[in-house]
């Protein structure tokens, strides 16, 4: 489950937008057309990513689903265990709700399997998926810890449930043709009651040793040593920086780009620009002098916005801003020990300032300003008159780049293009696609074993 969040479920979400770009440069290994498949809405079901996020999903579901028959008719009586046999099976269900959700995101029209050994399950449309997924959360929720009780970071908990729940409400639309804004609200405030907090800083969710956030509210867990693979910095930055100025002992692959008219919405005096690397690299020495950093060719690396092309971008060694939301370690190892964000508090505050505004015929009230404000205001200096909306100021396309700012490399790009309507739109070095693009499709090596399950709409 923690390999699949990152190395694949986050190239399926991110790569297809506006935000982050996987150019083919100095004889970089694109799996075939794959980025560039991904970047221009062209892929087809027999993409080997899609394959492999389809694979990964119901491999964990079919985890989930292994405990749950397993220890469901179990007594547990005479063991001495730190929680309930039923709250470990509502944890349990909960992560299968949102590898579900996941699903229901990325293709929409499903299958749902609750045992094991179940044989060629039938499709489900999307708005049974969405019913599937609501019911699993309500009917759970009871038997879940809080934050605050003993061992509960790293778990679903009430509030984590109510997040998932809240997420779900808030692409319903999309999922079922059904608004269900007030829900969301509803789900939003559950969390807002439940203890947690804003972070003084807007990278404190990231840090290393993020489980001192009080903003994050579920994550999955990560670790150098005990549970590795997440590896965001090492695919993001080129190896001469981590190594002069991080001294880590893994190459970069300047993999992940941000692309140039992303990068130009933040302005400057916004402190979550400094999650990119741009401009001339140095790195301080031993003797505490400033010293620059070198390209492959020895000149002095200065990190540009621009991508002057998508493919065979011989000369982008330094073309694209690199990404460093995640705290980089010095000394560290590729497989970081930061916690990967899965839901946290801004979030929540910014679904319902969407919903609220939605209500109000897609006009910002001024309960919605607040919201983005509070969460807005910790990233620019005290007093800076660029740091507060009005509800004049707050449109719905500034409400989607504000959540573009804050919520960059969450995995949150893809599915607020698409409730935004702006997923199929033409961007640099796309065409405008196809509506049906909004959601992948079944992979072709999935239909040939189950003949149960039907391609969405516009594939072969």
């Amino acid at each position: 489950i923690q390999t699949h969040v990152y190395q694949i479920h986050f190239g399926l979400q991110e790569f297809p937008t506006d935000e982050a770009v996987v150019p083919v440069r100095y004889g970089y290994v694109d799996q075939q057309g794959a980025w560039i498949r991904f970047h221009q809405h062209t892929w087809t079901s027999s993409d080997f990513w899609i394959r492999l996020e389809w694979e990964s999903l119901f491999q964990a579901i079919g985890y989930c689903n292994y405990f749950i028959d397993n220890i469901q008719d179990r007594d547990l009586e005479g063991m001495d265990l730190p929680i309930s046999k039923e709250q470990m099976i509502a944890e349990v269900k909960m992560v299968r709700a949102l590898h579900y959700y996941w699903a229901l995101s990325t293709f929409r029209n499903i299958p749902v399997v609750e045992h094991i050994n179940e044989v060629n399950p039938p499709t489900r449309s999307g708005a049974e998926v969405f019913a599937f997924i609501e019911s699993e959360i309500k009917e759970n929720i009871t038997q879940l810890s809080e934050k605050g009780d003993a061992g509960w970071y790293g778990h679903f908990t009430k509030s984590a449930a109510q997040a998932l729940l809240a997420k779900l409400y808030l692409n319903a639309e999309v999922f079922t043709g059904q608004e269900r804004w007030a829900d969301c609200i509803a789900a939003c405030e559950a969390v807002m009651d439940a203890g947690y907090s804003l972070d003084e800083n807007w990278n404190d969710p990231f840090r290393v040793n993020n489980e001192l956030s009080d903003e994050n509210i579920y994550v999955v867990p990560f670790d150098a040593s005990n549970a590795q693979q997440f590896n965001f910095v090492e695919q993001n930055f080129h190896e001469n920086i981590l190594f002069a100025k991080y001294n880590v002992n893994y190459f970069g692959w300047h993999k992940i780009s941000t692309q140039e008219s992303f990068f130009n919405l933040y302005q400057p005096n916004d402190h979550r620009i400094e999650q990119w690397a741009v401009g001339p690299q140095t790195y301080i020495d031993e003797n505490g002098d400033e010293q620059e950093i070198t390209d492959w060719g020895g000149n002095p690396m200065v990190v540009t916005p621009y991508i002057d092309m998508l493919i065979n971008n011989e000369g982008g060694e330094a073309q694209g801003a690199m990404n460093m939301k995640y705290e980089i370690e010095v000394g560290g190892l590729s497989s970081m020990s930061n916690d990967m964000v899965i839901f946290r508090l801004a979030d929540i505050m910014m679904m319902k300032a969407e919903c609220l505004m939605r209500q109000n015929g897609d006009v910002a009230t001024q309960i919605a300003v607040d919201l983005v404000n509070d969460v807005r205001a910790r990233s620019f200096d005290p007093g800076d008159s660029d740091a507060a909306y009005t509800t004049a100021t707050l449109t719905m396309d500034e409400l989607l780049n504000e959540r573009g700012r804050e919520f960059a490399y969450e995995m949150h790009r893809r599915e607020d293009l698409i409730r935004f309507n702006k997923f199929t739109e033409a961007w640099w070095e796309k065409e405008e696609s196809e509506k049906h693009r909004e959601i992948y499709p079944i992979p072709f090596n999935v239909l040939t074993t189950n003949p149960e399950l039907k391609q969405n709409p516009g594939y072969n």
